[in-house]
């Protein structure tokens, strides 16, 4: 968790891009009990606030692969920098060991959650959460697989981003040290043919059309919206994997290849904006009119999947020119944030359930809450791992088995 570059070899735009997408990510995760399609949530909160269905369909389409861009784009650095051994073993520090001391020990607080909300309002006294750790975690071995909509008991945490993440390093760890053992060149740069600023949007659109007619059949044979979990120990949803991987190798060809002046030159910012606000436009209107609709045409499906992807390519070509251009700096705040974001991405989740279920008395409207939720989240999560985490890994363990040991004795 103090595993970071020296802040002279970082990117600053790009570092404050993963920045804001990981606020995002928790304010997406604050607004889930008052959006009234999310069923499976942990805390459930109506009334939901008014057209915060969109507001979330926007995050979704958006987040995880920006982020998975960012990991592709910075990974040939890393990689030249420390070498196959020192590369892996860097990514199994950061994601595979905080994958399981979170998975096993934060994870099972917030569906217990969720199981004593449900207890107190048919008024059964709730399971003690020592028997309940011990159900969620032989349940490890399950292979099961659901609709999103459908789960009301889904277990899905933020964790499986890093399992996920682990997955793709590791392949293109093997990848890369497989060619360098052959080329003996391994910091040798390709260079790409020059082209105008404009003939990058055939490529661009040519991206967008393949990812997106593989996303659209992966979803007619698997189902878009399903979930796959091992138990509750790992969750992914099959359909997306190509999304994510498709961004993850986009982000090391740019870099591989040197391209990012070239993306950044295609168009200003404002360009950028307008055509993310029109594949908006177009993408909810297609959302509208087959989310909940049986008999839906399969045309409007696969064309509602493929603008998914387009309007993702456009808000992350209007972050890159925006933030290149305006926010390529670090400032005491920008700093702050970017130094704790992946700590705030680890501990938000279980903060938010918490602060979603002592909200729920409150006799104010859901936006109002939504907002305290969203505060309190992102003050918490970011004290806990400026103050905690990056000061000592080891208190950091230690407090979440101290958090552990008083959930078994306080739920007994």
């Amino acid at each position: 968790m103090k595993d970071q570059p020296s802040i002279d070899s970082r990117i600053h735009y790009i570092d404050n891009i993963r920045s804001i997408i990981i606020v995002l990510v928790v304010l997406f995760h604050a607004i889930l009990p008052y959006v009234y399609v999310t069923p499976w949530w942990y805390v459930n909160d109506p009334p939901p606030i008014p057209y915060s269905f969109l507001f979330v369909v926007l995050l979704a389409a958006t987040m995880m692969p920006i982020l998975f861009f960012v990991a592709g784009l910075l990974a040939r650095p890393s990689y030249d920098r420390k070498g196959a051994r020192l590369f892996m073993s860097g990514k199994v520090k950061r994601l595979i060991f905080p994958f399981l001391l979170c998975t096993i020990f934060f994870s099972p607080i917030m569906p217990f959650i969720r199981q004593s909300l449900r207890a107190a309002d048919s008024g059964v006294g709730p399971a003690g959460f020592w028997p309940f750790w011990i159900s969620y975690i032989t349940s490890g071995t399950k292979l099961h697989s659901s609709p999103v909509m459908a789960g009301e008991d889904l277990i899905v945490n933020q964790y499986w981003f890093l399992m996920l993440l682990f997955v793709f390093f590791a392949g293109f760890c093997l990848y890369s040290w497989m060619r360098d053992r052959k080329q003996r060149q391994h910091t040798e740069r390709i260079a790409e043919e020059s082209r105008s600023r404009t003939a990058w949007l055939v490529p661009i659109a040519v991206f967008c059309l393949v990812l997106g007619s593989t996303y659209a059949l992966a979803s007619l044979f698997i189902g878009g919206t399903a979930w796959v979990t091992l138990g509750s120990l790992w969750q992914i949803q099959p359909a997306k994997i190509p999304i994510y991987l498709g961004f993850f190798l986009a982000g090391i060809f740019i870099e591989r290849r040197n391209l990012m002046p070239d993306i950044l030159g295609i168009a200003r910012p404002l360009a950028w904006f307008a055509a993310a606000v029109l594949f908006t436009a177009a993408y909810f209107t297609a959302v509208a009119k087959t989310v909940g609709v049986q008999e839906a045409s399969l045309t409007l499906v696969i064309t509602s999947q493929i603008l998914r992807i387009f309007l993702l390519a456009s808000v992350l070509l209007w972050l890159l020119t925006l933030f290149h251009s305006r926010i390529n700096k670090t400032t005491t705040s920008w700093s702050e944030l970017s130094a704790n974001s992946y700590n705030i991405y680890l501990i938000h989740m279980v903060v938010t359930v918490v602060f979603q279920m002592m909200v729920m008395t409150l006799p104010v409207p859901s936006a109002l809450k939504f907002g305290i939720v969203s505060l309190l989240t992102l003050l918490v999560s970011y004290l806990t791992g400026r103050f905690l985490v990056n000061r000592s890994s080891t208190a950091a363990i230690v407090a979440v088995i101290i958090v552990f040991v008083l959930m078994s004795l306080t739920f007994r």
